[in-house]
């Protein structure tokens, strides 16, 4: 069902959906001339009454319908729509709440001066318009809008790197969004509306449906650079691993801004559908980005890099599932893209604060950090066995509906190689906890960020325990997940592990120089310029096959 929203209270939903959008900056915009102290306090308020109104939102779509505004009082296809649905308000809500808990945990951050804190502000706003916007040029322009802010927040600090790291990053998404910007205005020449639903219903109304397959290449492959799929993720360990870039920095654009990529598939799949099918081809691709996503982070040192090259592997897990062509791996891989949000924050939240304390960033030189910050430990285990699908938690159950959409197919190995290679850098990653911690006491720190770093902990436990009825709340199916639990999963998850153990222990250890070669590997801006033409060129080609 869908309703067009009423503004006046007691209609539908009386908030404007605009209004969500523009909360961020406009809160942001009018407390600038307040005191530093004042203003990141009534942020944080902002942010909580947006994460009210996302609830109270999320509400009205999972049980009333869909809410749609037009702006300016315009009718559809002519009017800018926004448009709230079962697809996109859990994203609405975990953005709403992933903000929030990066304000409070980084309330006395010293990076954050009021220019710092507009332009999170302005980065939320854009996410939110992304997930929320039924208009593909208005999803350009709130791209290219997020785009500016990551950039100028990664460099904040001003080093060297972290400037050089922006401007790569910055210069692989302009290129991306010239192929999208083509790909709009050719779509327009084609159906004479921006409207998304409205492009679905003219696009199966074409005369030749192949037509449309040019722009249908150009703006997926826009979208597959940001959802950082190979060969395309080369800017994603610059930006998520930049050496300055403060933590919560690096949590955001890991745990929500490469959400929006992906979300992105498949709102603009959906839209494309008429037209072609591209699951294989997707699926295929997933396969192949997780897997070089795990083999690059095994060989990193840099426990940042190491998380953000996992970025990269659990995303293509995640595009494996929303394109195995079966519902029940749909549902898992929209909801690992939850599970990935939670345990991979409170990992690069963790990581953040790690790096403060010990003044490194070498996994090598960082030990004990679970006795000398036992809060923060429990937090980054909890994030662990989250992200390695240990029983119990939440990736267990993501990965076991995942799996259930690959059972008897000869895909299901694949599964099983991308576990046991996120479980093997998992093993790495874990040597920071044990061992004898510094003899200098700890840091303090602000009671905060233990708090958020717990309850991000606690959800990923609660992801687990309670997988079947979070997935039946947020996106409606109820999807048995007993079979998580089953003695034969457990068992090969111990398996897995202890293998994975082994092979760290008497393979890894002894891999200087090869892991040497494929650490100093990083894709540069001509490499991913000419990737971005051959994956267009083979997403074309594809389709002109399939269609």
């Amino acid at each position: 069902m869908e309703v067009v929203g009423s503004l006046a209270p007691g209609g539908p939903f009386w908030i404007p959906l605009h209004g969500i959008v523009l909360l961020p900056v406009i809160a942001a915009a009018l407390a600038f001339a307040f005191p530093r102290a004042w203003y990141q306090n009534i942020l944080l308020g902002a942010n909580g009454v947006l994460t009210l109104v996302a609830v109270l939102l999320f509400r009205q779509v999972r049980w009333g319908g869909s809410v749609v505004q037009s702006l300016a009082g315009w009718h559809i296809p002519v009017a800018i729509t926004l448009r709230a649905d079962q697809l996109s308000t859990p994203w609405v809500l975990l953005t709403a709440v992933f903000f929030t808990g990066a304000f409070l945990f980084s309330t006395r951050g010293t990076y954050r001066d009021k220019t710092f804190l507009f332009l999170f502000m302005v980065l939320e706003a854009a996410i939110l318009g992304i997930f929320l916007s039924g208009d593909i040029f208005n999803i350009y322009v709130l791209m290219e809008l997020g785009m500016l802010s990551i950039a100028i927040l990664i460099m904040y600090k001003q080093e060297k790197q972290a400037v050089y790291d922006a401007m790569l990053y910055l210069m692989m998404n302009f290129i991306a969004m010239a192929f999208m910007l083509l790909g709009i205005g050719y779509l327009y020449r084609l159906t004479g509306v921006l409207d998304l639903q409205e492009i679905h219903l003219r696009l199966m109304d074409l005369d030749d449906p192949r037509a449309g397959l040019v722009p249908y290449a150009l703006i997926m492959t826009a979208v597959a650079l940001k959802s950082a799929l190979l060969p395309l993720f080369g800017w994603l360990p610059r930006a998520h691993g930049a050496a300055s870039a403060p933590a919560i920095v690096s949590a955001v654009l890991s745990g929500v801004q490469v959400k929006a990529g992906v979300y992105l598939l498949v709102r603009l799949g959906q839209v494309f559908q008429p037209l072609v099918e591209a699951e294989l081809f997707f699926m295929v691709l997933g396969f192949l980005t997780s897997t070089a996503g795990f083999l690059l982070a095994i060989a990193q040192k840099d426990i940042k890099l190491i998380l953000a090259y996992h970025t990269v592997s659990q995303v293509g897990l995640i595009v494996m599932g929303l394109n195995m062509g079966s519902q029940t791996a749909f549902w898992g891989g929209m909801y690992h893209m939850i599970n990935h949000a939670l345990f991979k924050g409170v990992l690069f939240l963790t990581a953040g604060i790690i790096i403060e304390e010990y003044g490194t960033r070498s996994y090598a030189e960082i030990r004990g950090v679970f006795r000398r910050m036992p809060a923060l430990g429990i937090a980054t285990i909890a994030g662990v066995l989250g992200i390695t699908g240990a029983p119990f938690f939440n990736g267990s159950i993501s990965k076991y509906f995942i799996h259930q959409g690959l059972q008897g197919s000869p895909a299901e190995l694949g599964l099983y190689l991308i576990n046991f290679g996120t479980i093997l850098s998992f093993v790495k990653y874990s040597t920071i906890l044990l061992g004898p911690p510094p003899a200098t006491p700890p840091s303090p720190r602000d009671p905060y960020v233990a708090t958020v770093s717990l309850l991000f902990g606690g959800a990923c436990l609660a992801g687990g325990l309670f997988g079947s009825a979070a997935v039946e709340l947020f996106f409606g199916p109820l999807i048995p997940a007993g079979g998580a639990l089953a003695p034969e999963k457990i068992a090969l998850f111990a398996a897995t592990l202890v293998l994975a153990l082994l092979t760290y222990r008497f393979l890894v250890c002894r891999m200087g120089e090869v892991l040497q070669a494929v650490r100093i590997f990083k894709f540069s801006f001509n490499q991913v310029t000419v990737f971005m033409t051959l994956f267009f060129a083979a997403l074309l080609g594809y389709a002109y096959l399939v269609a």
